[in-house]
């Protein structure tokens, strides 16, 4: 089995990615490739958009686009619903009910725990805006910095 080579993935360890355009995934949907465009944007102003990335940023994409759909679904049908089932008991049939979590609340959580796991991994999260920001360096009062 043999991929296509790509000379953008051919970064040594250690070295920095070139800097350069994403292209998004072909598989994106055209709303996928709009957030695609999107993070592409913020990490080409912060002047650290490389064709590495491109997968990452495409994955984040299609999660953001998940969490919107997601969203979409619970809006209208709403965070549960209601089950039945009848069993026999002493001969007469007993109906009961739950109340469940649609399967789309768990699908939800799963996407948003990823993406903001990818948004840390990308640095495009609070903390590492503040890491990212020049001059910026948080003081401490450290009562153990004179040892």
């Amino acid at each position: 089995m043999q991929g296509t080579y790509r000379a953008d993935r051919d970064a040594k360890v250690n070295e920095d990615v070139p800097l350069g355009p994403m292209i998004a995934p072909l598989h994106l949907s055209e709303i996928e490739r709009q957030h695609f465009a999107a993070i592409a944007q913020i990490l080409e102003d912060q002047k650290r958009a490389s064709p590495h990335y491109a997968d990452h940023v495409g994955l984040l994409a299609l999660r953001l686009s998940q969490i919107a759909r997601y969203q979409a679904v619970l809006e209208v049908e709403g965070d549960t619903f209601k089950s039945q089932t009848s069993k026999k008991i002493e001969g007469k049939e007993v109906v009961f009910e739950m109340i469940r979590a649609r399967p789309e609340v768990a699908m939800l959580s799963e996407a948003l725990r990823h993406a903001q796991s990818l948004l840390g991994e990308l640095m495009l999260n609070p903390s590492a805006a503040l890491k990212l920001a020049t001059g910026h360096k948080q003081q401490q009062d450290n009562d153990f910095a004179d040892f």
